[in-house]
């Protein structure tokens, strides 16, 4: 299923309508972080993972998230798992974003998972997701690529560096 938005938020589907992945959903322009939290809200993403870092010198959008959620009549969760940008953390870090991720889908939430650009960090917490079905290193960096397929940003490699590249190695090894 392709993610129709691409062009406000870049953003993929991993499973359709329930997990979703991309960038950073703020803006320094106040009307282009509007637009990207209403494509969210629209598709019924309840749930954000969010793992930039401070040191990303971001605009923050939380509290425009949660401003638009109420003015819908719903609530939107939001948990920090902050990642160094083109970095990585330990296992522990990775097995919280992912018990995380799954508590929240078996709850019945629908998650977006996003970094600052939605490659690097969110492809390599993805790519740990998938290794979790037992897809070898190849055959998550495939299906990585399969799911980008026909965004603005899928000539873009991901993830993006050595070291993300070696957890999801590591990941699928286990």
């Amino acid at each position: 299923m392709t993610w129709p938005h691409d062009d406000v938020l870049h953003a993929w589907w991993v499973e359709p309508n329930r997990l979703l992945a991309g960038e950073y959903p703020g803006a320094t322009r106040s009307k282009s972080a509007e637009a990207k939290i209403r494509v969210l809200l629209d598709a019924g993403i309840d749930t954000v993972i969010d793992l930039t870092t401070e040191a990303d010198h971001l605009t923050p959008y939380r509290a425009l998230l949660h401003t638009a959620a109420e003015k819908s009549g719903r609530t939107v969760r939001h948990f920090a798992h902050p990642i160094p940008d083109y970095g990585v953390i330990d296992d522990a870090g990775y097995d919280a974003i992912l018990a995380r991720i799954h508590s929240e889908l078996d709850a019945g939430r629908n998650v977006y998972v996003h970094c600052w650009g939605g490659k690097g960090r969110t492809s390599t917490v993805i790519g740990c997701l998938l290794a979790e079905s037992g897809l070898s290193y190849d055959g998550v960096i495939d299906r990585i690529i399969e799911l980008r397929a026909g965004t603005r940003k899928a000539a873009y490699p991901c993830p993006e560096s050595a070291a993300q590249h070696s957890i999801l190695r590591a990941r699928c090894a286990r």
